[in-house]
């Protein structure tokens, strides 16, 4: 079972802040940035590698420091398995919030990748001229919208912005410069 490490927490907390940030190598040579944040009953722990758009969240009992929470997102989608604990550490509720969702968010890093040469994965595209990019899902309207930043060209749109159909996967919305790399452009000569 996951608790919460209070010690160092406060070690690594400044003055009478109610959070901290640091960033470690793991096992496997990535760099990992841990954010951790103290509300008035709980704490949040996020864990993100520098190099990925997914993110892994908890969230700890203020009194006992067991997880009560394990959350995981994709930009600003939460994604996977949502687990709840009691206060034994055990799961009493298990959300799949996937589920609703028939064409999933790798599809939609597939689809980018495929037909925009957009790597959703790459978060190094999503950074670019002082404008970040996003990815977000809509449960009532059963769309992805992603806002990807341009590199910098005069007179041109500065993001690319997609709306994509969360059961069908058909594009339904494209505003930007980028063209489709999975159609050939017609000879006008």
């Amino acid at each position: 079972m996951r608790k919460f490490d209070l010690e160092a927490f406060k070690k690594r907390k400044e003055y009478d802040n109610t959070y901290c940030k640091y960033i470690t190598i793991n096992a496997d040579g990535n760099t990992v940035e841990t954010y951790i944040k103290e509300n008035k009953n709980s704490y949040q722990e996020t864990i993100s590698n520098l190099n990925s758009p997914i993110k892994k969240r908890y969230m700890y009992d203020k009194k006992t420091l067991k997880i009560t929470k394990e959350i995981k997102s994709f930009y600003d989608c939460i994604i996977g398995l949502r687990r709840e604990y009691d206060q034994d550490g055990k799961i009493i509720k298990i959300i799949d919030n996937d589920k609703p969702f028939l064409f999933s968010w790798q599809d939609v890093v597939t689809k980018m990748k495929a037909e925009f040469d957009i790597d959703l994965m790459d978060i190094s595209q999503m950074y670019k001229n002082n404008h970040t990019g996003s990815v977000s899902r809509s449960l009532q309207e059963m769309k992805y919208c992603i806002t990807v930043p341009n590199d910098f060209i005069p007179h041109t749109c500065s993001e690319e912005k997609f709306e994509i159909d969360a059961t069908t996967g058909k594009l339904l919305f494209h505003m930007g410069n980028r063209k489709r790399t999975d159609q050939k452009t017609a000879n006008i000569y």
